[in-house]
């Protein structure tokens, strides 16, 4: 393996371990939504007291503590075998560097001393864990879990004479751990405020750029879904600073995400809505931009397929326009035509402006699920909310008539224009509407990757299983599709590759790894 694609292989598993502690920020969502109803003027006092309790609880313990969160995930998430020791060594290692950066900042007189009204905010330091220690907000989370990842995956397996044994293995891995922790408590405590300021400059090129730079973020978001890559783009805007620094409720908030958790927890008393929330509109494509594609299938479709093809494209559909997730539907053009799929990434891009544009200020990062639980507790005269339907309906337009514009143009081989007409989904799992049936059997996908044998790593994200195989020379893609999947993202000679399977991904990694032993 080169050294390229050694950095190419481990950004793609960073980017997979990051979605481990994002995916549980779903119910702090809904709950919080649950507590801005209850806060409203016309609930009894006693029940607007509760809603007040559980949203401060949800946004102290999931919000303003996102560091330790993707610490502890990002640990778990890159360890290769123990993830549940891994993330007790995250958690360890976090507590370790608070408290060393903490003691050191205060026995050479850096400790900055908090402002009667504004607290710590704007000094460079905060109280993280109740211990003040360098504001470096959801980065120092994404540090710490990187250097534990790594670290656990290189000497958690080291074992020492019988004597000495109870320090081998995770905790020979913990002991490095927190000796690196110590050193980098020490030297960020003068590094940080410089990076912290290049930050800054990052947010105030993105502001100063305008729409150019938001269409940027919108397309680069879509057309690097094929890669993984695409949550590299939108979790610094989502979850640190990037994204914008607000005071709601008596608490700093860094990212879009959070800042709009905690406005939702006040919406009864807001007066504006963040600038943030631009960063929050990649979910137009998955409603209105999926509708477009889906009748633009169907009716670009052969006569004889036309019913085939809308069994095969509703169940997925609808997993899109409702959930957000829209790889099983995505993926059914992507490796048909590049072309179509360039241009779903530009219109993305295209619609988030116009959204921003009209004056619209809405939480739209998932399906139409997200989309009502994250709006509806907001003032409708904030947010206009009305506005996103009548954009939509331009939205669905546009991608129907350029989608059969470009098939019939240039005779692309989408669903329902195949030269066979056999789908795909007629022998696919639940993901596209039919019921697997008993011979389906996931070790073809073993078998397909050169045998157990062969596989260095497997694990899964939300919809696609990541594995890492010895020899990619021994790939076959044609024993891999016997098993219903929808697509292989795989590049000639590489070791990583990448199953597309759909929401029944994890039972699907589960039922490999009940039957394998990987070394």
């Amino acid at each position: 393996m080169t050294f390229k694609d050694k950095i190419k292989m481990g950004v793609q598993d960073f980017a997979h371990a990051m979605l481990q502690p994002v995916f549980f920020l779903v119910i702090p969502g809904l709950l919080i939504a649950l507590c801005s109803i209850l806060q409203l003027n016309f609930m009894p006092e006693a029940i607007r007291n509760a809603g007040n309790f559980i949203f401060t609880t949800f946004l102290l313990g999931n919000i303003s503590q996102l560091s330790v969160i993707f610490c502890v995930g990002l640990s778990a998430g890159l360890a290769k075998k123990n993830k549940g020791q891994a993330a007790v060594v995250g958690l360890l290692s976090f507590l370790i560097f608070i408290t060393a950066n903490n003691l050191w900042l205060k026995g050479h007189d850096m400790l900055a001393t908090a402002d009667p009204e504004f607290g710590l905010s704007g000094t460079g330091q905060a109280l993280v864990l109740g211990v003040q220690s360098l504001d470096m907000g959801v980065f120092s989370g994404i540090l710490l879990g990187c250097i534990t990842g790594y670290i656990f995956n290189k000497y958690s397996e080291i074992e020492f004479p019988v004597s000495l044994s109870i320090y081998g293995g995770p905790r020979f891995a913990y002991l490095i751990v927190a000796a690196v922790d110590i050193v980098l408590a020490i030297v960020l405590s003068y590094v940080w405020p410089v990076v912290n300021n290049g930050i800054n400059s990052i947010t105030d090129i993105m502001s100063n750029t305008g729409v150019f730079g938001l269409y940027i973020y919108g397309f680069l978001n879509r057309f690097l879904i094929p890669t993984g890559l695409h949550h590299l783009v939108y979790m610094p805007f989502m979850y640190t600073s990037i994204g914008g620094t607000a005071k709601i409720a008596g608490e700093v908030i860094q990212g879009a995400d959070p800042i709009w958790f905690a406005q939702m927890g006040i919406a009864h008393n807001l007066t504006s809505i963040n600038e943030a929330a631009r960063y929050m509109n990649w979910g137009f494509s998955k409603i209105f931009g999926c509708i477009g594609i889906a009748l633009a299938f169907v009716k670009t479709a052969k006569p004889e397929n036309k019913a085939r093809t809308k069994a095969f494209i509703i169940p997925t559909l609808l997993t899109a326009v409702l959930s957000g997730i829209t790889e099983p539907f995505e993926f059914a053009f992507l490796f048909i035509s590049p072309l179509l799929w360039l241009i779903h990434s530009l219109l993305d891009g295209l619609f988030q402006i116009l959204i921003y544009l009209s004056g619209a200020r809405v939480c739209f990062t998932g399906g139409v699920i997200d989309l009502v639980t994250k709006n509806i507790v907001m003032p409708i005269g904030l947010t206009k909310l009305w506005i996103v339907p009548i954009i939509g309906f331009i939205g669905t337009a546009t991608w129907y008539f350029l989608f059969v514009y470009f098939i019939k143009k240039l005779d692309l081989k989408t669903p329902g224009r195949e030269d066979t007409p056999e789908l795909k989904s007629d022998d696919t799992n639940a993901d596209y509407g039919a019921i697997a049936q008993d011979d389906n059997d996931p070790m073809y996908i073993v078998e397909g990757l050169g045998g157990e044998d062969n596989i260095d790593s497997l694990d899964s994200c939300f919809t696609r299983l990541r594995i890492n195989v010895k020899d990619p020379n021994l790939i076959d893609k044609d024993i891999i599709n016997k098993y219903p999947n929808s697509g292989i993202v795989h590049k000639e000679g590489q070791q990583h590759i990448q199953v597309v399977i759909g929401m029944n991904v994890a039972k699907v990694k589960d039922q490999i790894l009940s039957r394998i032993h990987i070394d």
